[in-house]
């Protein structure tokens, strides 16, 4: 990679970083480019040489955030490593642990996500709508493979895709921002079993054995 290539990447990222704390501090409406920059340290014409705009900015980070932790969740733990509910609990496990310790380690960019929906004006909430809509569309083909398994019940796919999402942002903007000092795996533990047993306690010993 040329030596040019390396330092208009080092750029970019610097402005990234910039703008999350900008974002953060100001919010998107209170947000200008000229704070971006001062926060940077670069001269103004540096932001437009990568950016279009203010919204440009606030848009990458949220698809850059998106991406991680699609990769790293889901993507790391296909359906098909799963063989019998301990499994499953397993991997579930390790996807609530991974979403977790990555927010808490990102808080300033967690909160620009978890606030989009309302810092955002209306025009320009369609990306972060088509990424929710794509994480539930991913969640739901999850629940279909599981319950083709025989690893889930079969519930409207559909429906739990979108209910478990709305679990996510909760449960994260609680970790990381409520209880920021509680042990991510027993919150992990807890969200693990809330997700797959609910809140019922196992009345028989058959049911024991069957919960996954």
């Amino acid at each position: 990679m040329s030596t040019g290539v390396t330092k208009n990447m080092d750029m970019k990222r610097r402005l990234l970083d910039a703008a999350e704390i900008v974002f953060n501090d100001k919010g998107y409406q209170g947000a200008r480019v000229s704070d971006i920059v001062g926060q940077a340290g670069v001269a103004q014409g540096s932001f437009y040489l990568h950016f279009d705009n203010k919204k440009a900015v606030y848009l990458e980070l949220i698809d850059g955030f998106f991406s991680h932790l699609l990769d790293e969740t889901l993507g790391q733990h296909p359906v098909a490593q799963m063989k019998q509910p301990a499994d499953m609990r397993a991997q579930i496990h390790a996807i609530w642990s991974t979403l977790i310790l990555f927010c808490r380690s990102h808080p300033m960019l967690t909160r620009l996500v978890l606030e989009a929906q309302s810092a955002l004006p209306p025009e320009d909430r369609e990306r972060l709508n088509q990424h929710f809509e794509s994480i539930a569309e991913t969640l739901s083909h999850y629940m279909r493979a599981t319950s083709s398994a025989g690893l889930t019940k079969p519930l409207n796919a559909d429906l739990m895709g979108w209910v478990v999402l709305g679990m996510i942002e909760r449960a994260l903007y609680f970790a990381v921002f409520v209880a920021p000092d509680a042990r991510a795996e027993e919150l992990a533990g807890d969200l693990t079993a809330f997700e797959l047993s609910g809140l019922l306690a196992p009345t028989t010993e058959s049911e024991v054995s069957r919960a996954p």
